[in-house]
């Protein structure tokens, strides 16, 4: 039988692969602090005459037995923590569980020395255990099985302190004054401060000054260290200066959210809005079905503080932190606020790297803010973390680089929830800024005016004119209101004029939006094809490379072009060109023709489509403007029924006649509307889809107003119903 026979160069190669840099290996070293159940990770860089630079990571936790150095530190890619989920006292998840600590010992030095005090549970007694590992032997010209290490043993007091100190010589790294900002940045970045853990980061850097570095370490421990309520200037006495203080999640800003999502994904939580009354608002959203490829992430957790990037919005967050303004400015205000920003992802209260930091917009959210800039959220305006649980219950895995999670079907569901949820927020905050005038000026109010014309306050003083006078008084008054009235009627007409041609202009504006996003992929996929041709036929590796791209160019342009011709169809009622005289129609034709057309989206998702709709109901319009409103009704219905997890997925249409008009009704049984948003349904460019471009009511209801019907809410119904206005035939 033959046996794999490594070289010991293996050990060195794994670490390289495994460990990405010498910050990430001291963030794996201070999370074994953690799952020894330290209450501090202390992290000191020192120079030495004989050795040079060196570092050394040292606990107060259990330490190691000498058994425990021989069976799990000196077996890289142990399954000890993935036995035991707990730590030794059941008081902390653990962090670590693919056995990669001494990787990262190797990726710091070439020398390294630990020395560890634990008990020794079948004695009772205390045991020093230290072993120096030269990670410089570990070459191609050994095996692994000829590689010796010895272990000094010895019993200590037992008043002796349990704990573990790692020291590490003969560095790989040259320390630069960048990489030790970005050291301090990660490790402040690395927890969510939990008061039960009593867990504390300490990063001594004060043995880099003018004399050794062209920096000075404690000058920039105490600049990337700061937070707004935390003077640099103020330095702490002792070990407390060297405290890293973590990033958090802080208790005032413009705009919050909170809650969390169950295994279904149903999510239940809260909005402020601390700018305006702090009032919560709460928000639930109804399970969420399944996509293809996805499975559960298990419950999740999300906290998110919002700002506005104003100056004015800037300097009153700050006042309501009680900070000067002052001494800040909007540029370096706005520097602070981006130090903050970013949705990180966490387990057991730690960060997972690198989701949180500035520059990894896991989210897309930079993307979509160049979108719809007045809208949505950019990823330097959110702070915050979303929590998961253990791979286990959440099937959310991460890489054993330790960068990232892995881009499996549970990852997929957890961005999902979010692009579910992040829609509500954005539209509450839209809304919010519209009627503060934040956004823009607030609309003027025709019925307040209705309300002046009936001049109150001018009757109210006629009371005290004498009799023989009020007659002609109230007769010239009562004339001038009339007239009042007549020109605000004129107004109210003209005015519903320009809003229809105002909404069919931000239509417009979003069918120019969706067509630009549309056509960039395809003009680009088009000039790959073009500028490579004559690579198609080559027996070459670029032409390899054409022919295995050319199936994803040609499907890019493709979906691209039955996408657009989708969206001009649709558009096609609303369009303003000349269609001939109107018609008689019978309106359940209609109908069957765009219940024919969605018939295969209302079956895969499993709808059930029932109607009650009498046959003799004629309308009278174009008919291309009532299929398009149905067309576009029914398609968005569906969309929010196939999010229903479990349940009844109805789709109820009815009809009846009333004097000139028709009155359609279609009823689904998805997500309610919430009350909130109702007055921005029909707006172009509303929509609470993830993906969606709120184009779909805004042109179900201009169409039929181009054949002098309407489309409304019917917010007393039970289920989400809209209703068709539209005139009857003869």
């Amino acid at each position: 039988m033959a046996k794999l026979k490594p070289r010991a160069r293996i050990i060195r190669t794994i670490g390289d692969q495994l460990i990405s840099g010498p910050e990430a290996a001291i963030i794996e070293l201070v999370k074994n602090s953690y799952d020894a159940e330290a209450t501090y990770a202390k992290v000191k860089f020192g120079y030495s005459d004989m050795e040079g630079l060196s570092i050394i990571v040292k606990d107060d936790g259990h330490g190691m037995t000498y058994e425990e150095i021989v069976d799990n530190w000196l077996e890289p890619a142990t399954d000890a923590k993935i036995k035991n989920l707990w730590s030794r006292s059941g008081a902390r998840r653990l962090l670590g569980a693919k056995g990669i600590g001494r990787f990262a010992v190797s990726r710091l030095g070439e020398i390294s020395l630990l020395t560890t005090t634990a008990e020794n549970t079948e004695t009772g007694s205390l045991e020093r255990s230290s072993i120096c590992v030269d990670w410089s032997s570990f070459t191609a010209e050994k095996y692994l099985e000829d590689i010796d290490l010895d272990i000094v043993k010895e019993s200590v007091e037992k008043s002796t302190a349990t704990g573990v100190e790692i020291e590490v010589a003969q560095l790989r790294e040259v320390w630069t004054k960048k990489q030790l900002e970005h050291l301090i940045i990660e490790l402040r970045r690395l927890s969510h401060p939990r008061k039960e853990d009593k867990f504390s980061i300490y990063l001594d850097i004060e043995c880099f000054n003018e004399n050794n570095s062209t920096f000075d370490g404690a000058t920039i421990f105490n600049q990337q260290n700061s937070s707004l309520h935390i003077s640099t200037e103020a330095a702490l006495e002792g070990e407390d200066k060297h405290l890293i203080q973590p990033y958090e999640v802080g208790e005032i800003t413009d705009y919050r959210l909170e809650g969390h999502f169950l295994n279904d994904g149903t999510f239940q939580g809260i909005f402020q809005i601390q700018r305006g009354d702090n009032a919560a608002q709460p928000i639930e959203l109804p399970p969420l079905a399944l996509q293809e490829g996805e499975r559960s992430c298990g419950p999740v957790k999300i906290r998110l503080n919002i700002f506005d990037k104003e100056p004015d919005s800037i300097e009153k967050l700050f006042g309501r932190m009680q900070l000067n303004f002052s001494n800040f400015g909007v540029r370096n205000a706005r520097k602070i606020l981006r130090d903050f920003s970013g949705v990180s992802i966490s387990r057991n209260g730690f960060r997972i790297r690198p989701y949180g930091d500035p520059d990894f917009d896991w989210l897309g959210l930079q993307a979509k803010r160049v979108q719809e800039p007045s809208k949505r959220l950019g990823s330097d305006q959110v702070s915050g973390y979303v929590e998961i649980e253990d791979e286990i219950e959440s099937g959310i895995i991460e890489k054993s680089s330790r960068e990232g999670l892995e881009e499996n079907g549970a990852y997929r569901r957890l961005k999902s929830l979010i692009y579910q949820l992040l829609p509500h927020i954005e539209e509450r905050r839209f809304d919010f800024r519209e009627k503060a005038g934040i956004g823009r000026k607030p609309a003027t109010n025709l019925e307040k005016a209705r309300e002046a014309s009936k001049l109150k306050q001018v009757s109210k003083a006629l009371e005290k004119v004498p009799q023989e006078y009020r007659s002609k008084l109230v007769a010239a008054i009562d004339k001038d209101a009339m007239a009042i009235n007549d020109m605000l009627d004129e107004v109210d007409a003209y005015q519903k004029l320009l809003q229809s041609r105002s909404a069919l202009g931000l239509v417009v504006a979003e069918v120019i939006h969706e067509g630009r996003r549309r056509l960039d992929p395809m003009l680009t996929s088009a000039k790959t094809l073009k500028a490579d041709h004559k690579y198609a036929f080559e027996d070459s590796k670029i032409g390899e490379l054409y022919r295995r791209n050319f199936p994803t160019e040609i499907e890019t342009l493709l979906s691209g072009g039955t996408a657009l011709a989708k969206l001009f169809k649709r558009l096609d009622p609303i369009s303003g060109r000349r269609r001939g005289r109107p018609t008689n129609f019978k309106a359940e034709e209609v109908l069957d023709d765009a219940l024919s057309i969605l018939q295969n989206k209302l079956g895969s998702d499993g709808i059930e489509v029932k109607c009650d709709f009498p046959a003799g109901i004629k309308c009278y319009g174009y008919r291309e403007d009532l299929n398009a409103a149905f067309l576009n009704i029914i398609e968005n219905a569906a969309h929010w029924l196939s999010t229903v997890e479990g349940g009844e997925r109805q789709l109820a249409i009815d009809a009846r006649s009333d004097k000139n008009k028709a009155f359609i009704s279609i009823s689904n049984s998805g997500p309610e509307i919430d009350e909130a948003y109702q007055g921005r349904l029909f707006d172009a460019g509303f929509s609470l889809k993830s993906d969606g471009n709120g184009l779909g009511l805004a042109i179900a209801r201009e169409a039929c107003r181009a054949s002098n019907g309407d489309l409304y809410l019917d917010a007393d119904a039970v289920h989400t119903t809209f209703i068709i206005d539209f005139p009857l035939g003869g």
